[in-house]
């Protein structure tokens, strides 16, 4: 069977669009949504650190850090990179990828995301749903409020890439309109860290005193 023919694979760019219940015919590569972009970095980014595993239709690839591996994947190692790290998405390549169904969903489940909706994995009972929030002490909307923090992250990198994550996590528009205010500063700026276009590039320590092309407010909650 091929793996465009079996529905326990889907290509990283059908399984973003899914994912943020968009038309992968009909999206421009050029004009993606922040959301739509967050997960096809996601998707990447999990590959590349091989927490799941990607193939093309002949061959499974980036299958570990060996020497000999490297040179059999260095295309795609490069690709790769460039998606990473901002790059203009490529819609072709992405449409060469496949990841696979149980793969995804175990990977979801370690990071308390939600699957896609088209792999969507089998409810939980209620008394296990429960147990599992009080273990770990998170607000049960947490899922849709680290998507929804990251959504408006990528959309302001978008507008100025140079905005760094502490200034972000601490603004009025990510703790008020993302619900960051019931999270800590470190959480916020975890989540976030995760779809920064410069994350790699950043130098450690106080963030530079920089003016942003947006005005970013800190929020008035925040005790300096």
């Amino acid at each position: 069977m091929r793996l465009d023919d079996n529905p326990d694979y889907q290509t990283i760019w059908q399984l973003a669009h899914n994912w943020a219940k968009a038309d992968p015919s009909e999206s421009d590569e050029s004009a993606l949504s922040p959301e739509l972009r967050m997960h096809i970095h996601r998707l990447l980014e999990a590959s590349d650190r091989q927490e799941i595993s990607v193939q093309t239709s002949q061959r499974k690839i980036l299958i570990d850090d060996s020497f000999f591996a490297l040179v059999a994947d260095l295309t795609h190692i490069i690709k790769y990179k460039i998606h990473l790290r901002g790059g203009k998405v490529n819609r072709t390549y992405l449409n060469s990828l496949y990841v696979k169904r149980n793969e995804v969903i175990d990977w979801c489940t370690k990071i308390y995301v939600n699957p896609p909706p088209c792999w969507t994995q089998k409810q939980l009972p209620d008394e296990q749903v429960i147990s599992k929030e009080i273990k770990n002490y998170r607000p049960k909307d947490e899922t849709e409020d680290r998507i929804r923090c990251q959504a408006i992250a990528c959309a302001l990198w978008e507008l100025d890439s140079a905005i760094h994550p502490k200034h972000l996590a601490r603004s009025e528009i990510m703790r008020r309109f993302g619900n960051g205010r019931q999270y800590s500063e470190d959480t916020v700026r975890n989540w976030i860290t995760e779809v920064d276009p410069q994350k790699d590039r950043r130098k450690s320590g106080r963030p530079p005193d920089i003016p942003y092309k947006i005005d970013l407010k800190t929020d008035p909650q925040i005790s300096s």
